[in-house]
């Protein structure tokens, strides 16, 4: 078993693994460096001399992104969805601390971040720009996290199923291509996707120039949209960290974490199954939820 993977339980004739990605690469932990490796090569190869990215107040994409830039001395500047009146957040403090430039954006604004004329009004404010879209979720940032398979031992044919959190599913649509014949993807959306996230995640394999069905998305456990923090969601978290004693993120890897177990306490898994969750880190987003901030010290702070 790789260094990464760490058993959590066996229940009800279940294995249940966890990857934890969390631990990898402390500039940018989880499946950020993966969505932005490739990313920073392209802007590097065509010269850019800015990065620039979207993002909300708690976002660890913006925070990555900023750590990276930093670390290789390189311009950013984050479009963030915030009121340039109120106090920065934890992570905009972080993201101020390493040098990159906050350009706010109101609610109204940032809805228009895919509108192709208001993304280069805004780039034509910046020297040799290089956007990379939210949450890395381009075709370069799914191929990155193919990477991810090569971190999971034969690319994951001990398992028979593995499960990861879905935003806008770019991880996903990546690590399927790389996974072992047989082995089945579980994404669990963390927001009110049923609409169009599978057709997303198909319009990235084609870009990526595969076909692979071996996935499928269960949108039972997204717990009333994006980062939303109800009460089980919360207990559960306080749980299962006491006992397994492995940090959760309350936006992506907790409600991962509690579909996968709350389909094993339900026998939808059959008696046998392996299950490898993946942990995709997360976890300075902690700052965003008081209630959870004095139950573990947040991780990934730049101060």
């Amino acid at each position: 078993m790789s260094d990464l993977i760490q058993q959590v339980f066996v229940k009800e004739g279940v294995t249940l693994d966890v990857l934890r990605l969390d631990k990898l690469n402390a500039l940018a932990p989880g499946n950020k460096w993966f969505k932005l490796v490739l990313n920073l090569a392209a802007a590097r190869a065509v010269g850019a001399q800015t990065i620039l990215s979207f993002g909300g107040a708690f976002s660890n994409h913006l925070h990555a992104m900023a750590a990276i830039a930093h670390s290789q001395g390189l311009a950013a500047v984050a479009c963030v969805r915030a009121d340039a009146e109120q106090a920065l957040t934890p992570t905009l403090q972080d993201v101020v601390a390493w040098g990159v430039d906050l350009h706010f954006l109101s609610r109204s604004e940032y809805r228009r971040r895919h509108d192709p004329s208001f993304v280069a009004e805004i780039l034509s404010q910046y020297k040799q720009p290089y956007l990379i879209p939210e949450g890395g979720a381009n075709v370069l940032g799914a191929q990155g996290c193919g990477e991810v398979a090569a971190l999971i031992p034969e690319g994951g044919r001990e398992y028979d199923v593995v499960a990861l959190a879905c935003g806008t599913g770019t991880t996903l649509a990546g690590l399927s291509a790389r996974l072992a014949d047989g082995v089945k993807l579980l994404g669990i959306p963390v927001l009110k996707a049923e609409a169009y996230m599978a057709a997303d995640i198909q319009r990235m394999q084609l870009a990526l120039g595969h076909h692979r069905r071996n996935w499928t998305l269960d949108h039972r456990f997204h717990g009333g949209g994006y980062a939303r923090l109800s009460a089980d969601l919360r207990d559960f978290i306080l749980a299962f960290e006491a006992r397994r004693g492995i940090p959760l993120d309350p936006v992506y890897t907790a409600k991962m974490m509690y579909a996968v177990t709350s389909m094993i306490d339900k026998c939808e898994f059959p008696a046998g199954f392996r299950v490898l969750a993946i942990h995709t880190g997360g976890l300075q987003g902690r700052r965003g939820y008081p209630e959870l901030i004095t139950a573990l010290p947040a991780t990934g702070s730049g101060q």
